[in-house]
């Protein structure tokens, strides 16, 4: 999927005088205020995070359908299983294009385990594009193909709230981060066409439909903790 960047409203103003250009200043200070936002933490956790283990996904019995409605389209999130996930972020894309951007407009690349070690990036580089990440491995790497691809993935994000979005939105590479939810596979219509997207459930897979699309709930950046 490409990425393009929707260009603001186009507009014509004249304004004369020092009022006029006062005005100006807080209708500018207004359009890109709305361009995007500014996330509240809703709380604050004093200890390290640890991305060290592998995520923690969990089974659910059941759980309600989450519904997704857009200008174009009209989305059901199926959960598929509880999830957890501590992990250096690698690397980092916007979507805003097509169907799937409405609803998933950042890719998150995590790693963990040695790969999210201080010396790590020494030996690996990643990737990511047109909702795929790749990696390649440097001379001297002390890890293989099998161990890169079974301790980082790539995160399709579906923001639960928009204090979220901003959250993830605000995300650097070479942050730690923790992002708590539910993995799903999506379901809808879009311009009067059906479409699709299942998530990965495994860690260990790779190529097409290996990666974990997340509704997420709470996101933690540092110590900060945003729902």
């Amino acid at each position: 999927m490409k990425d393009v960047h929707r260009k603001s409203p186009s507009f014509s103003l004249v304004l004369r005088g020092s009022g006029g250009l006062f005005l100006l200043i807080v209708l500018l200070y207004f359009i890109l205020s709305g361009c995007g936002g500014r996330p509240r933490a809703t709380g604050i956790e004093s200890d390290e995070i640890d991305t060290s283990r592998d995520p923690l996904q969990t089974s659910i019995s059941s759980q309600d359908p989450i519904l997704i409605r857009t200008k174009s389209g009209e989305f059901v999130l199926t959960p598929a299983a509880e999830y957890r996930i501590a992990g250096l972020v690698v690397g980092k894309e916007h979507y805003s294009h097509g169907w799937n951007g409405k609803i998933s407009p950042v890719d998150l690349a995590l790693a963990w385990g040695k790969l999210a070690e201080r010396d790590a990036r020494k030996y690996v580089s990643y990737n990511v594009s047109n909702r795929w990440v790749s990696f390649k491995l440097k001379e001297g790497s002390p890890f293989d193909v099998a161990y890169v691809n079974s301790h980082a993935s790539n995160n399709h994000i579906i923001p639960s709230t928009r204090n979220i979005r901003y959250a993830i939105e605000m995300i650097k590479e070479k942050q730690k981060v923790v992002l708590e939810g539910f993995l799903v596979n999506v379901s809808g219509t879009y311009d009067g066409k059906k479409v699709w997207w299942n998530t990965s459930s495994s860690r260990i897979d790779s190529g097409d439909g290996s990666c974990e699309l997340l509704y997420v709930t709470k996101a933690r950046i540092g110590y900060k903790v945003y729902e």
